[in-house]
């Protein structure tokens, strides 16, 4: 579309260029359009564009959609009478009367006060006269809403705005170059489809932040819906569909054979402020992934401030890799359906007062050994809180019959347990060989700081006298001082790094071989011991709102 000078010369074109579509493509009960007649009548306009956002056509539809959402008939009235257009296509000067001029080239000083002229009209234009939609026409803000078909870029030199639920559909692909800002509003999010796939690669230094779309200062958690990825890898409940959607759209649906399935890359990329509750118990997260397979990517991604857990995810095998996980209001990781993915390098945040579990983990709630069984495998994990008086947070619950490997991990801080193993379906995974801990460091757990585990007996025996303390009495080095070079004390601090002397580069278990792990991990914990730079450094913040 060509570069044009005024807000109704803008329009024009979209209009023109509506025109030319049906013209092309031809639509069912459309006739030949009039287009002075479309500029001059508001009716026959309003007509046309209505017909238009429900074409089948998708060209035509997404002009439609984008002109419904704009004040047409005001901003066509500003600017009638200047007949002037700096560049616009002849074909359409022609039809509406307007001239074409040519400016002479300016002196650097002329141009300046130019753009200075322009950047003040401009401010008095957006404050004054258009909508938000239309002032985005020619801001540096780009409104997306519905759907989303064949390939997509949203690039960094524009603010990405979701109005309610943007769908990548089946075949499309969305690409965000490294550096975009996505902003959400209220009651929007962003999902992936099962047969649709995203792009998103960011950098260390230019890292892809999914955000509110409130100021700063004023946002919260559950501003937005958050980032959905669905696939087709194996769950084990039938006619999956995610939470947070009306149960009648199939494009929350999820699951299928095929343990390769490839939801896209997620590298390098904040995600604020999200998650939000639909209606009792069904909301949405930070992230969601729903079936994703093998050759999904989610490295170095940060979930800050989600209202719900940071990140949770139904069945599948995607793998996880340097993640972040702060502020969650419920739990950080949360899993079932049967996920059976990988995790290294993991740091969770819990803040004081907020949230429940650094990791919630399911099988199946109504059939505990639905299969597959919920099997993940963790390496180089830390999980920390801050003794919150005012919340019994513990770091790992495990029940409804999940399995997981649980290795070289450090847990710090929390006011209630450890571990706390429920349903004696759970603990039949340890005898199955499907569930199994080693090389914990557990410290300045409960109350007093030394109790790891609550004590269960009478009706509050939840694993029909699984005994936790014998059992990781035997599997888990207690109360032995980490080492953090900082401790934290409340949310601005976010410093995870060990003392070079910490206990946790010993008595790790071996990294499995591998592409995806990297074996020259041989600590307990997310950060090597003694390092100067974590993993974390530049691509991560921790606003408070």
């Amino acid at each position: 579309m060509n570069d044009v000078s005024s807000p109704r010369a803008k329009l024009v074109e979209m209009l023109w260029q509506l025109k030319l579509s049906y013209d092309k493509q031809g639509d069912k009960g459309v006739r030949y359009i009039h287009f002075n007649t479309l500029l001059n009548d508001p009716a026959y306009r309003k007509e046309l564009i209505e017909q238009a956002a429900v074409s089948s056509n998708m060209e035509i539809r997404e002009l439609g959609v984008a002109l419904r959402r704009i004040n047409i008939n005001t901003a066509l009235t500003q600017g009638r009478h200047d007949r002037r257009v700096a560049s616009m296509n002849p074909d359409i000067a022609e039809t509406i009367g307007f001239k074409q001029v040519v400016e002479p080239k300016a002196r650097p000083l002329g141009k300046l006060l130019l753009v200075f002229t322009l950047l003040i009209l401009g401010g008095f234009v957006g404050a004054g006269f258009f909508s938000e939609d239309l002032k985005s026409l020619y801001s540096g803000t780009k409104i997306v809403s519905g759907s989303i078909h064949g390939e997509q870029l949203w690039t960094a030199d524009k603010t990405w705005v979701l109005d309610g639920i943007v769908y990548v559909e089946a075949g499309a692909r969305l690409v965000i170059e490294a550096g975009t800002v996505v902003q959400g509003r209220s009651g929007s999010a962003l999902l992936v489809t099962r047969d649709g796939s995203i792009l998103a690669r960011g950098t260390a230094r230019a890292p892809i932040v999914f955000t509110s779309n409130m100021a700063a200062g004023k946002r919260s958690a559950g501003d937005w819906g958050g980032v959905v990825l669905l696939g087709n890898a194996p769950v084990n409940t039938a006619d999956a569909q995610i939470e947070g959607l009306d149960a009648g759209d199939t494009r929350g649906m999820f699951g299928g054979v095929d343990a390769s399935a490839n939801c896209g890359v997620l590298e390098f990329a904040r995600i604020e402020f999200a998650g939000f509750e639909v209606y009792a118990n069904n909301e949405l997260n930070g992230l969601t992934l729903g079936g994703c397979g093998s050759k999904t990517i989610i490295r170095n991604v940060q979930v800050h401030r989600a209202l719900d857990d940071g990140i949770e995810i139904f069945g599948g095998n995607v793998d996880l890799r340097h993640i972040l996980i702060t502020g969650a209001a419920d739990d950080s990781l949360d899993w079932d359906m049967g996920w059976t993915g990988r995790v290294q390098f993991m740091q969770v945040q819990q803040y004081p007062g907020v949230g429940d579990n650094a990791f919630e983990a399911d099988n199946n709630e109504i059939n505990h050994d639905a299969e597959p069984i919920s099997e993940p495998t963790f390496y180089n994990i830390t999980l920390q809180s801050m003794q919150s008086g005012e919340k019994h947070q513990r770091a790992m619950t495990l029940r409804r019959g999940t399995g997981g490997h649980f290795n070289n991990m450090v847990v710090e801080g929390f006011s209630g347990e450890a571990v706390d193993v429920k349903d004696a379906s759970t603990v039949a995974r340890i005898n199955e060989g499907k569930l199994s801990f080693a090389g914990l460091l557990l410290a300045d757990i409960g109350s007093d700081g030394h109790s790891f585990y609550a004590q269960e007996v009478g009706d509050q025996d939840d694993d029909g006298g699984f005994d936790e303390a014998a059992y990781f009495g035997a599997k888990a080095e207690l109360g032995n001082d980490p080492q953090f070079i900082h401790r934290l004390q409340s949310e601005s601090d976010h410093d995870y790094r060990l003392a070079a002397s910490s206990p946790a580069r010993n008595k790790a278990q071996a990294i499995p071989q591998g592409e995806f792990w990297d074996e020259a991990a041989n600590y307990r914990g997310a950060f090597r011991p003694g390092v100067n730079v974590m993993w974390t450094e530049g691509w991560t913040a921790y606003p408070i709102n």
